[in-house]
């Protein structure tokens, strides 16, 4: 007995190798080549792998490569994509798959090849298992950003990532952000969700030649979902062809002017932009490549670019577009030089932060050794607290119903049942001399009222295909004079739903994607839960080289929890968009009371189907505030940010919390109510809205335990996601001899897709509210046709301002 209980699991385990090992001897040989994008993933979302498949057939093959992951229901999900193979040459292949947030890197997984004709799939010719640590793959946690980086030189990004070992975040920021650096361009994934977990992809000295044409539209499409893609041009050379074109398929997003190249600049000019000292360790000289000089007549911008960064003689170094919902950031300084390496240069905080939209400080891990040497270091770090996880979506997704009839008809059919089958039927058959029959009369009655219990039980079941979500819709109004033709103007949305089919058969579920569009349809799960898997699992097959938003899901007369990314044009039969008010237009000019401040003027309307809720307002002034410097004793810099100066903003904003906002009902900026003051300062209000809101409740403390968050917290959940890199900072300074009060870390599991940070580096006219049960604004189809939906959609309108160009500088312009 005792050799047959391990003998049996030892011929299980060698079965499942040698299976394994004859499936890689096939007609195709698979190696895993690449896991992750940089060797690294983060779980709970979309992971790119990449493949080598080898052809050892006499002839050109078409076939079918598809990697198995469970689900968070326990079905095998079927991620593949179609390809010729030729004999004896090694052809590479993209996959992607959703994985869940507790995988680890020693799990394994199954990759199979068919033979696949006319789009149907054939016999099995290859296959083997594939694990993260076959490759050297490394994992992320949830709660850590990423930035890739194409190159080596990391340009002094890491300055993001953790000084030290021993602290879980860094010192004054609420999140650490992982430096993916190394990455070559010929090894970035052929499409966008291989890109998506990347807060930005910043190209350092990597060549653009490398960057091959669906690399090139993988990196476009990410842009336009709200990526960002960062370009530092080198001092040498003109690589991207910058006024020539015909290097990489990005060629109509970058500047159509070559920028002027200015040599032998001291280092000392480019200091005020990327030092925290207006000294340098050593004097040297640069080359620099100006976009515009603000005040001169060089003007080289074109293609919708705009300054960003500005040296203080007016030479504009650094310039950003907008591109769809996101960004393309182009650098004319060549942070990828060694010599601004040695002398720690850029800081992050007073570079970075700017082009990225942070506000965090970034101290090094010799500053917080002299902070803590002279007792100016906080020795905790304060509360955490959770803004992103299942708990956000919890309440609303849950489906809920009346369940008072079902248990009135369930009782008063279990006390008929109890009379008649007890005392009225024996009552009965006593009257009539028949209590030899009682048995039989109490089978046939039990017969029957399960026959009725079945019966109502199918009466009074859902018997609809029902949808409840959370959707976070965003949409970017264009200014008259920025109309863009050439562009599509297309709204984005964010949405988690749980779908409820009452039947067993596998419905199709989809998105009407316009044509051209990548949308992407995923199954989902709460990061901090564990799977609940059933027992009578079923394959799907997810084609995610054409259409990852089109197929069949196992179905069993229950709940299935996905999530949607949308980008396109909402049907008016759902509603219409907040906009700009014809006969009185958004707009900023001189505060008639004060004639050193600017105000809003104008109102706005919106045909949305129902009233906004809890609508909040947050406008970003073209003033900026001055980058930080060092604190100074005398004339000695010390190795520490002024604590008031600490975890500033980068421009003056506004923000405002307003009552309900009817349909076709103007919001004007005219009244007393919307004129700027101290008490609507966005800094102000971030600190007493997010952080003194909920600091000195204990880590990760929610108000409920572990139940659904309350629907204030919803609400403000979803701003803090919206403007996560924008919120108070924790504070490490010490304060007086004693750490700071009210000091509090926010940690999010998801939602990252959800920041506007990025935003508020610009003068902008942002408006968040929320439609209560409304309608899905997601084109989503169950069997082709719209389920029936309601629940929470978030709405979130961004309208760019005009920039003040003096303002980069103070300096006037020429007249």
């Amino acid at each position: 007995m005792i050799v047959r209980r391990f003998l049996f699991p030892a011929t299980l385990a060698l079965a499942a190798i040698a299976s394994a090992a004859v499936a890689q001897s096939g007609d195709v040989t698979v190696e895993l080549d690449q896991f992750g994008v940089g060797s690294w993933f983060r779980p709970g979302g979309i992971t790119a792998i990449r493949l080598k498949l080898t052809s050892l057939l006499d002839e050109p093959t078409q076939c079918w490569v598809q990697w198995e992951v469970p689900n968070a229901e326990g079905d095998p999900a079927e991620y593949g994509r179609s390809l010729t193979l030729t004999p004896g040459t090694g052809a590479f292949v993209w996959l992607y798959a959703t994985l869940s947030a507790k995988t680890g890197l020693n799990d394994t997984w199954t990759v199979r090849v068919f033979e696949e004709n006319d789009g149907k799939r054939g016999g099995e010719i290859g296959g083997t298992r594939i694990s993260p640590s076959l490759v050297s793959t490394q994992r992320v946690g949830a709660n850590v950003g990423m930035i890739a980086v194409v190159g080596r030189a990391v340009m002094k990004l890491d300055d993001y990532m953790n000084p030290l070992a021993q602290q879980a975040n860094p010192p004054g920021a609420h999140e650490q952000t992982l430096i993916v650096a190394g990455i070559r361009p010929d090894r970035l994934p052929d499409r966008w969700d291989g890109l998506r977990a990347f807060e930005a992809v910043v190209w350092s000295d990597a060549l653009p030649q490398e960057l091959r044409a669906n690399t090139a539209a993988a990196l476009a499409e990410y842009i336009r979902r709200g990526g960002h893609l960062i370009i530092a041009l080198p001092s040498a050379g003109n690589p991207w062809a910058l006024g020539r074109g015909g290097v990489t398929d990005l060629d109509p997003l970058l500047p159509q002017h070559a920028p002027r190249k200015d040599e032998a600049v001291p280092i000392t000019e480019l200091l005020p932009v990327i030092s925290k000292s207006d000294r340098a360790l050593r004097d040297f000289e640069v080359s620099i490549r100006v976009f515009k000089e603000i005040g001169s007549t060089f003007d080289a911008l074109d293609n919708y670019y705009e300054p960003l960064i500005a040296l203080p003689d007016g030479r504009v170094v650094v310039i950003q577009r907008t591109y769809g919902h996101g960004r393309i950031t182009i650098i004319g300084l060549d942070l990828a030089s060694q010599r601004l390496a040695s002398m720690g240069l850029p800081e992050a905080d007073v570079f970075w932060n700017r082009v990225l939209g942070r506000r965090s400080d970034t101290p090094r891990a010799r500053e917080l050794l002299e902070m803590k040497d002279q007792d100016r270091l906080a020795r905790r770090g304060g509360d955490h607290r959770r803004i992103g996880d299942g708990r956000l979506l919890a309440d609303q997704l849950s489906k809920t119903g009346n369940p008072s009839t079902g248990i009135l008809a369930a009782v008063v059919l279990f006390v008929v049942y109890f009379f008649l089958a007890g005392p009225v039927g024996f009552f009965v058959l006593k009257q009539r001399g028949l209590t030899r029959h009682s048995w039989l009369v109490f089978a046939a009655t039990a017969g029957l009222f399960t026959a009725v219990a079945w019966a109502g039980v199918g009466l009074l079941r859902e018997n609809s295909i029902e949808l409840r979500h959370v959707t976070v819709l965003d949409y970017i109004a264009r200014p008259a004079d920025d109309q863009r033709p050439d562009e599509l103007h297309l709204q984005r949305a964010a949405g988690w739903f749980s779908l409820y089919v009452p039947s067993y058969k596998p419905p199709r579920v989809s998105i009407d994607s316009d044509p051209q569009q990548r949308d992407l349809l995923l199954t989902w799960s709460a990061p901090e839960q564990d799977p609940q898997r059933f027992p009578n699992v079923a394959p799907y097959r997810i084609d995610v080289g054409k259409t990852p938003a089109d197929y069949k899901i196992p179905a069993r007369a229950s709940v299935s929890q996905m999530y949607a990314s949308w980008l396109g044009a909402l049907d008016p039969q759902w509603g219409g968009m907040i906009q700009v008010d014809p006969n009185e237009p958004v707009r900023v000019q001189r505060d008639a009371r004060d004639e050193r401040d600017d105000r809003l003027v104008g109102s706005l309307i919106h045909d949305l189907p129902g009233t906004l809720e809890n609508v909040l307002i947050v406008w970003v002034t073209n003033n900026r505030l001055a980058p930080r410097r060092w604190a100074k004793d005398g004339d000695t810099e010390l190795a520490w940010v002024p604590a008031l100066r600490s975890g500033q903003a980068l421009n003056i904003g506004h923000m405002w919390a307003i009552g309900p906002w009817a349909p076709q009902a103007p919001l004007s900026f005219s009244t007393e109510k919307m004129r700027p003051s101290g008490q609507t300062g966005f800094e102000r209000n971030t600190l007493r809205r997010y952080i003194e809101q909920y600091a000195g409740q204990g880590s990760f403390a929610v108000p409920g335990g572990q139940s659904p968050l309350r629907e204030e917290a919803v609400r403000r959940h979803f701003e803090m996601l919206s403007f996560f890199h924008q919120i108070t900072p924790p504070r490490y300074h010490r304060q007086g001899r004693r750490d700071p009060e009210k000091n509090l870390v926010l940690t999010r599991l998801l939602g990252r897709e959800l920041d506007l940070s990025a935003w508020l580096t610009r003068p902008c006219l942002i408006v968040m509210g929320q439609l209560r049960d409304s309608q899905c604004p997601i084109p989503l189809r169950v069997d082709g046709n719209p389920p029936n939906s309601s629940g929470l959609t978030i709405v979130r309108w961004i309208y760019p301002l005009p920039l003040a160009e003096e303002e980069l500088t103070n300096k006037p312009p020429e007249e």
